[in-house]
């Protein structure tokens, strides 16, 4: 008697039924709100809760077809245990993108026949969808999932080739940088947060000290969300009554456990230390446990970086990966090391950081940058409250909303008004106005191009002398003006042209 269809031998089926029984209860560590968390297993559950990074997220195991369900389902729980509770999510977001049909063609694969499948692959699917694939073998290999044994596993892990992705495209394109322009509006916002730090309120002395952390030091939106109030450290200098802050936030996205367990204490700067000291005074009476920017999950701190830094630099989008970026690509431009790097950044390789070293200008292009000759930087964003004023206009301001200064030994006066006022301006003369929306500057261009000349003069001093400190404060201001003067004197040529 011939059996019917239905009870045809399926060697699919027949290993799902032998694959490992599943632990009733899984652990794994939830590092945002540095707890452990346990997942009760069942033969029935539609779908497992994560922790991430503050959210509650869901493998939700009835979107997965059902023929291959048990064996992802298997996988994904197996994982929790090992993997970050993001990865494990995003390895089954990837699952949903790819074909039931191939997953068990490849899973009944034999080993050698295996090649010509995944060349067919290839065509279908991106790098992460491949690199998913790639792992579940791994998986399979060790089950000993029918052809797949232990001794397959170079071929899963290696043998196998994957598309490639550039994980850095932004970087060797320079699309993620802040330009100048930017770098200078973001500074002058924080010094004047800074100056009226103790009129803020709590919502803006976060948001303050939230950008000034993402600047300063790179940190990523989870290790900006991870940071407690018990991380912050503000101590008063008796002498001057000056303020000094230091933070300490994790390292995060290692594969060593114990790297990632390690803390990185950074300084903040000395003129931005002020916002960390009011926020720990308004803060006082809130536990030490207590989130300090007070965001309880990675997605919404990353989107109040994003907004905060839109209101900074209207018109453009800017997040806290492009200043992470933005720090390692200056530091090496200023010479930095490739161990320097990784310390500053909390790379666990030194290989992490080499992109930035092939994306860096020479010696004769960081000194065109500074001179404002090269290609790049003479095009900048013009500032559109700008206000133009003829001698007649500057003569009739009272001596106080005259711009005048000695910046670096250099007489300069005559260029221009200030709307407030120099003794009510916390800047220095000078440098500091050239690009501030209270600068008014005179519509004689031969003015702009002399102090133009004399800038230019001082960076090729410091140059030939070998002073030059490329990360240095005074230098990065001087390199600053330098771009805005250009941009005053592109702004008369444009008008004198129409």
């Amino acid at each position: 008697m011939n059996k019917s269809p239905s009870s045809k031998f399926d060697p699919f089926l027949d290993a799902l039924a032998k694959l490992p029984e599943l632990p009733k209860i899984i652990q794994y560590e939830d590092d945002y709100d540095e707890i452990t968390r346990t997942i009760k297993v069942s033969e029935s559950d539609a779908q497992a809760p994560l922790h991430v990074s503050g959210s509650v997220l869901y493998v939700q195991f009835h979107r997965i077809n059902e023929r291959v369900r048990p064996l992802l389902r298997t996988y994904l729980l197996t994982a929790i245990q090992s993997l970050s509770p993001n990865t494990v999510l995003a390895r089954y977001r990837s699952f949903l993108r790819i074909a039931p049909c191939d997953l068990e063609e490849l899973a009944m694969a034999k080993p050698m026949q295996a090649r010509s499948i995944w060349n067919r692959m290839i065509l279908s699917y991106g790098p992460e969808e491949l690199a998913t694939l790639k792992v579940l073998l791994a998986f399979l290999c060790r089950l000993n999932f029918i052809n797949w044994t232990p001794l397959h596993a170079d071929l899963a892990s290696h043998g196998l080739a994957g598309a490639s992705r550039d994980f850095y495209a932004g970087v060797r394109s320079g699309e993620c940088f802040l330009s100048i322009h930017e770098e200078a509006q973001l500074i002058r916002w924080l010094d004047d947060m800074s100056s009226r730090a103790s009129l803020l309120s709590l919502a803006e002395l976060q948001e303050a000290c939230l950008v000034t952390c993402s600047y300063q030091f790179g940190m990523r939106p989870k290790q900006l969300g991870m940071v407690r109030r018990r991380d912050l450290r503000v101590r008063a200098n008796p002498e001057d009554g000056s303020q000094t802050a230091h933070i300490t936030f994790k390292m995060i996205k290692q594969r060593d456990e114990e790297l990632s367990r390690l803390p990185l204490v950074r300084k903040v700067r000395r003129e931005w230390a002020a916002l960390f000291g009011a926020l720990e005074n308004l803060n006082a009476g809130a536990s030490p446990e207590a989130f300090l920017f007070g965001f309880t999950n990675r997605v919404d701190i990353s989107c109040a970086v994003t907004e905060v830094l839109g209101r900074i630099v209207p018109g453009a989008r800017i997040t806290a990966y492009d200043l992470r970026h933005t720090l390692a690509q200056r530091m090496v431009d200023a010479g930095a090391s490739q161990e320097e790097l990784a310390a500053a950044m909390g790379h666990s390789s030194l290989k992490t950081g080499l992109v930035y070293f092939q994306a860096s200008a020479n010696q004769a292009e960081l000194v065109n940058k500074a001179l404002g000759a090269s290609e790049i930087y003479q095009t900048v964003v013009k500032i559109a409250e700008r206000k133009f004023i003829d001698q007649d206009e500057l003569a009739s301001l009272r001596g106080d909303n005259q711009v005048a200064g000695v910046p670096h030994g250099i007489p300069i006066s005559g260029i221009g008004g200030c709307s407030s006022g120099q003794t009510s301006c916390p800047y220095n003369p000078i440098t500091a106005c050239y690009g501030c929306p209270k600068f008014m500057p005179v519509r004689d261009m031969s003015l702009h191009e002399q102090v133009l000349k004399d800038f230019r003069s001082i960076v090729l001093f410091f140059k030939e002398g070998g002073h030059g400190d490329m990360n240095s404060p005074a230098y990065l201001q001087l390199q600053r003006t330098i771009a805005e003067v250009q941009a005053v004197i592109e702004d008369l040529r444009e008008h004198s042209n129409a």
